[in-house]
Order: C-alpha cells, then sequence, then structure tokens
C-alpha cells in the first residue's frame, strides 16, 4: 500500500489563517503534543488558539498551518480520521479564534496519534545523526516490510512530528464534497532494507 507525508504548512494560500502558539492551558505539558504522549485530563477544557497577527489570512481550512507542528484538522476530516484509524488516537476538540479574539470557529481537533512507528528504511532514508541520537531526518524513505502492521494515520519513530496517512485513508478523504481544504501530501518512496525491521511502539 502507498503512504504519505502530510505537509503542515503547505504556505499554497496566504488567505488562510496561521497558528503560532499551543492552546491556552497547557503549560509545560504541550511536549506531550509533539511525542505522542496521552494528555487526558491535561489538556485543558475549552480549548482555544488565535490566528497570529504576522499572517493576514483570515479563513479557516481543513488543515489549519501552524507553527507548533500539530496535526489540526476539521470535524468532517476528524470523523473520516476517527472512522478509519483504529490505532490508539487521541481527538481533542479546539476552538480557533481570529485576529479580533472572537471565534472563528469551535469545530476543530488537534490529532494527537499515541506512539510512533517504526517504518523508516534507515540505510536510505537521508538522517542525521549526533552522538548516535537523530537529529533531523531530511529524506523519508519507508520500509515495506516494516508497513505490513501500520496504521492509516501514525507518527515516525525517528521523528514523531512527522505525520504519515495511508492510501486509503487519502482515499476515503477524496470522498468529501467538497474536498479538503489546504490538505497536502506527498508519496513517499518504498525500498526493502537488507536487515529484519524491529517492532513498533504504539
Amino acid at each position: 500500500m502507498k503512504y504519505h507525508l502530510i505537509h503542515l504548512m503547505p504556505r499554497e494560500n496566504r488567505n488562510f489563517c496561521f497558528i503560532d502558539d499551543e492552546p491556552e492551558g497547557i503549560g509545560i505539558k504541550s511536549y506531550k503534543l509533539g511525542k505522542g504522549l496521552p494528555l487526558g485530563s491535561d489538556y485543558p477544557p475549552n480549548a482555544r488558539v488565535f490566528m497570529t497577527d504576522r499572517h493576514k489570512g483570515i479563513q479557516v481550512s481543513d488543515l489549519i498551518e501552524n507553527a507548533c507542528n500539530l496535526l489540526i484538522i476539521s470535524k468532517r476530516v476528524k470523523e473520516v480520521i476517527e472512522r478509519v484509524n483504529k490505532a490508539p488516537t487521541e481527538y481533542l476538540p479546539l476552538s480557533i479564534y481570529n485576529h479580533k479574539k472572537r471565534a472563528a470557529s469551535t469545530d476543530y481537533f488537534i490529532i494527537n496519534p499515541l506512539g510512533t512507528f517504526d517504518c523508516l528504511n534507515l540505510e536510505t532514508s537521508d538522517i542525521v545523526y549526533h552522538n548516535d541520537k537523530v537529529v533531523d531526518v531530511r529524506n523519508f524513505v519507508l520500509d515495506p516490510q516494516k508497513l505490513e502492521n501500520a496504521p492509516h494515520l501514525f507518527r515516525v519513530q525517528e521523528d514523531s512530528y512527522t505525520y504519515i496517512i495511508s492510501e486509503q485513508l487519502r482515499q476515503e478523504l477524496r470522498t468529501l464534497d467538497p474536498l479538503p481544504t489546504n490538505f497536502f501530501i506527498t508519496e513517499l518512496e518504498q525500498v526493502p532494507s537488507h536487515t529484519r525491521p524491529t517492532s513498533s511502539t504504539v
């Protein structure tokens, strides 16, 4: 099956809004959103974010661009993901406020796939290491052997801020009318590794 990288900042339409900060009230717990850790009761009730003043776009799209590497999507896209993707995932409700501090929409969610998934071909991916630790992944190449039990939405083990969807989920999203706005993906190359895949963490 094909798999696709989600672009969190496509910047294709400058009329769409942009978010700079995590929801109010999360505080130091915000790191959990980037690591795929459950927030549970740490997630604030009536969570909200504000459109940044440095970008003048005010339109809300199905994927909200942000500087926090969060997967912020509309209710209709969330419903498709929730129906198709059965892996452990938090769906955290979110309101978006405009530049005038007024509610632009209350029908958004932060999608928090829990855990990460071992999916990369470490030999052919372009990975930057420092002291044997991954500091950046410049090019993602998947290992098809590792994808046998892959969820339809997951985070990459070597880069938990990267989100990947399956071809099946892509096809389900394409049934929406109109098509999801500001939702751009890139199909990822798949190359078998010479070594056996390791188990995933979820």
